[in-house]
């Protein structure tokens, strides 16, 4: 830092102590002394008037990343970026402003945003007006999109909607959708309903990307993909799904190969997208009511979705913890939907490793149970099963469940077993092979056992000669996850 400052003092290596500067400052979180903090301020400010614009830019970024926010600073910025000819640099300026005072300089900031959005551009200044719409449209109390709230209405739309479901569990998902049009596809099943609210309610589908049958695809060219997202086409199906006044704020998810690629392409159409939307779109990664989906395809064109964060979802409103290890809720809610055909109503229910509830959980979705108790050896777990699922006929206990107790015997044993990412097959086998050995001691002979397991070989391999697998439910395509519904054989 104190090189740095001597060279700047001195005029030595300007541009190139600047950028260090501002780099170290980003990455190292160094504290600066107050009197050194003070020092670049000054330095910075001095440096806004400097004839070589990178100078010029590093100088506005050194800016924002001191802790001054004094008017003086503020309107040093504000008179640079007012005078500054140079377009790659006027967004620095900006990007110095958030968390400043402004003001006395916000109608002046308002005024150069609206005339960006109506000023016609050309392929050689259109990035970095694109760069500037951007800047000012982060600024609070700029654009008017902070104030603006939408409600997603178009539930008895004609909508065309991609659910995204396991692909082991997609023909299961598609038999509830019952009389539904639809159709099942690599990444789910495509649904066309005008009954959305009713489908919702299924619980195995992990998301719901909208299909503009208009406007299926979008180019791959950044530029010419933005036009499509800006259009007349687009705009009218989020009109017909959503209710509110004011900018509708979307993010970009861009799914691609060429990481490298993606940053570059998501900048370029959302840039593109706010000017060429004239302020009724405005690109909001960290607080976004609409989610544009842009998947690359073998060809010229990318696969278009949208994603309402508004669509109403409290399947899975009870999971309010979770524990490392705990089952995706829409994984337990496919297994109990495959498993109802083996599960009786008022059954006493028992989960022996229930982590943080999700499991029994599920169960009480699936039928009435008469009551439920969840077993786990893991403090931590068992607190947060109590928060997840609160229930006068639901207990969790802490304690390990080779060391359970209870007086009388169970109907249902519904678990999602243990399992180690890495380490010795052994320990898991002997693991599963006291499991068994202990069951008895809890399961009625009429009972019946569904239970997922990460190690597959090993749970079939341990299940014992008086018991049977009457139905495996592959929960993962390569076969190493499943579950099982296991009963005993005179009972099978």
């Amino acid at each position: 830092m104190k090189q740095y400052l001597e060279n700047l003092q001195n005029g030595r290596e300007v541009r190139e102590s600047l950028a260090a500067l501002c780099g170290l400052l980003r990455t190292s979180g160094e504290k600066l002394s107050s009197e050194d903090a003070e020092a670049f301020v000054v330095i910075g400010r001095k440096m806004l008037a400097a004839d070589d614009p990178k100078v010029r830019k590093n100088a506005a970024k050194l800016l924002g990343l001191l802790n001054d926010d004094s008017a003086e600073t503020t309107q040093a910025l504000i008179d640079a970026y007012s005078s500054e000819q140079t377009l790659f640099v006027k967004s620095a300026y900006l990007e110095a402003l958030p968390g400043r005072d402004l003001g006395a300089h916000l109608a002046y900031l308002r005024e150069r945003l609206s005339f960006l959005r109506n000023e016609p551009v050309t392929d050689e200044n259109k990035k970095h007006v694109n760069e500037e719409i951007s800047a000012l449209t982060k600024i609070p109390g700029v654009s008017s999109e902070n104030a603006s709230a939408h409600r997603f209405t178009g539930y008895n739309a004609d909508n065309t909607i991609l659910f995204v479901v396991n692909p082991c569990y997609r023909e299961m998902f598609a038999e509830d959708m019952g009389g539904a049009r639809k159709k099942i596809v690599g990444g789910g099943v495509v649904v066309r309903t005008m009954r959305l609210a009713e489908l919702l309610q299924n619980r195995i589908w992990r998301e719901a990307v909208f299909r503009v049958p208009e406007a299926l695809n979008v180019p791959s060219d950044a530029y010419e993909a933005a036009r499509v997202l800006a259009g007349d086409v687009i705009g009218t199906y989020l009109s017909e799904r959503l209710a509110g006044d004011g900018v509708l704020r979307y993010r970009i998810d861009y799914r691609g190969r060429d990481d490298a690629a993606k940053n570059k392409f998501v900048k370029r159409v959302s840039q593109e997208t706010d000017r060429l939307a004239g302020g009724r779109l405005v690109n909001s990664p960290g607080d976004y009511e609409v989610t544009f989906r842009i998947s690359e395809t073998d060809g010229d064109v990318c696969r278009l979705g949208v994603l309402f964060a508004g669509l109403r979802d409290d399947r899975f409103a009870y999971r309010k913890e979770t524990v490392a290890g705990s089952i995706h809720p829409t994984d337990a809610a496919a297994v109990m939907e495959a498993a109802k055909p083996y599960l009786t109503e008022d059954s006493q229910v028992l989960d022996p490793f229930c982590g943080a509830g999700t499991m029994l959980a599920e169960r009480r979705k699936a039928g009435r149970i008469r009551s439920a108790f969840g077993v786990d050896m893991y403090g931590p777990a068992i607190e947060k099963a109590r928060v997840n699922v609160k229930a006068d006929n639901v207990w969790f206990i802490h304690r390990d469940f080779f060391d359970y107790r209870q007086d009388h015997m169970f109907d249902e044993i519904v678990t999602n077993m243990p399992f180690r990412e890495e380490g010795p097959s052994d320990e898991t086998a002997l693991l599963y092979r006291r499991f068994f050995r202990k069951l008895p001691d809890h399961l009625r002979e009429a009972g019946t056992l569904v239970m997922v397991s990460h190690d597959t070989k090993i749970a079939e391999a341990s299940v014992p000669s008086n018991m049977t697998i009457v139905r495996k439910i592959p929960m993962r395509e390569r076969g190493d996850i499943a579950a099982f519904i296991i009963r005993f054989r005179q009972f099978a």
